[in-house]
């Protein structure tokens, strides 16, 4: 419910719900925001808000033992985004770590260099803080970090992100063709390798049009550079965007856009291709398994606008090649099931607490 949620929020809400729905009981110790409840029940879940992001770790060591000692816990679940929270140090309790993916050397584009500096340091730590807890990732690519950050693999489990069915959607008609950009607006999502792409593709395609979909920082800057580069009739600045309209604007597009410099899966991508539609994106680790190179759509190197461009340009001029792609974009995503990751992620939560009370 927190208006920053995103990708991970996501995947804590529908893999949690349906454990809860289950017979189990989940608490969620997570952020307050303007005009939240400190305590309501969302979907089965025991949902729990205190303080802010910025302090979150020392939230987290003051009010675990008192959740403890009301909810009498089985195992702790650390949803490790950013920053590690010391569950370990906290409690006696078994761990289950969730990562969706490592920051690395990427933080350094998104962050100030304090705060970018802090957020490696610690990801550099995390196999001294937590020596004997199982991980739990979301793709092989998340795993292959940490093996490389020194967690040894026989701790770490794949439970892939779920897709769900999407509702059928009237797209508009007459409407002229587009590229979906679909995401939080910040700078390591890639808007502006997006931008720079679309710019060169346009000089040779300018009936196309680009949508951007989604809200965030850096949103205020792009009318400017729209303008600077004659593209303020061409883009489509669409915000942030109601469930509905995100189906009606997936079913409709060219293809979708993930220029991200990071991700653990990326989960816009399995939904575009629910409704047969392919995706290029960047060569990183996350979407390198969510994207068949090729086969569900196309990779181009991290940050390169001119290879993303060449990539649109073969979509775009390649009907029955991009209809090819978009069949096995939507038979690849049909593939992923919510249930079975609660199903898995439950295996693992059970397993965790057995082997601490044997």
């Amino acid at each position: 419910m927190h208006p920053a949620a995103g990708g991970a929020e996501k995947h804590l809400h529908r893999i949690f719900s349906l454990i809860a729905a289950r017979g189990h009981n989940v608490v969620l110790l997570t952020t307050m925001f303007p005009n939240a409840r400190k305590r309501e029940i969302v979907d089965g879940i025991q949902v729990i808000r205190k303080g802010g992001d910025l302090l979150f770790q020392l939230t987290v060591a003051r009010t675990l033992k008192k959740l403890d000692a009301e909810f009498k816990f089985d195992v702790i679940y650390e949803d490790l985004n950013k920053l590690p929270l010391f569950t370990p140090h906290l409690t006696k309790k078994p761990v289950l770590v969730q990562m969706h993916h490592l920051w690395r050397s990427s933080i350094f584009a998104e962050a100030f260099f304090p705060v970018a500096l802090g957020v490696w340091l610690f990801e550099r730590a995390i196999p001294y803080i937590y020596k004997r807890q199982p991980f739990v990732v979301v793709s092989p690519s998340t795993r292959k970090e940490l093996c490389e950050l020194g967690v040894p693999e026989s701790r770490i489990s794949v439970v892939y992100n779920g897709s769900e069915p999407v509702p059928e959607v009237t797209v508009p008609i007459n409407e002229d063709p587009y590229f979906l950009w679909l995401s939080r607006v910040h700078r390591y999502k890639g808007i502006w390798t997006a931008l720079e792409a679309f710019s060169i593709f346009s000089q040779k395609h300018p009936n196309v049009r680009m949508k951007i979909a989604g809200d965030g920082p850096l949103l205020r800057e792009i009318p400017e550079w729209l303008k600077e580069n004659g593209l303020l009739d061409r883009v489509d600045l669409c915000g942030f965007v109601s469930l509905e309209d995100k189906h009606i604007l997936m079913a409709g597009a060219i293809a979708l856009l993930q220029t991200s410099f990071k991700e653990g899966w990326g989960l816009t991508v399995v939904e575009a291709g629910r409704y047969g539609r392919p995706t290029i994106a960047s060569d990183v680790p996350g979407l390198q398994d969510s994207v068949i190179n090729g086969t569900t759509g196309l990779l181009f190197p991290v940050e390169n606008s001119e290879a993303c461009a060449d990539c649109m340009t073969k979509l775009y001029e390649n009907p029955s090649s991009r209809e090819t792609m978009g069949a096995a974009a939507k038979a690849y995503a049909e593939q992923f099931s919510w249930d079975r990751a609660a199903d898995e992620t439950l295996e693992l939560l059970k397993r965790a607490a057995w082997g601490e009370k044997a």
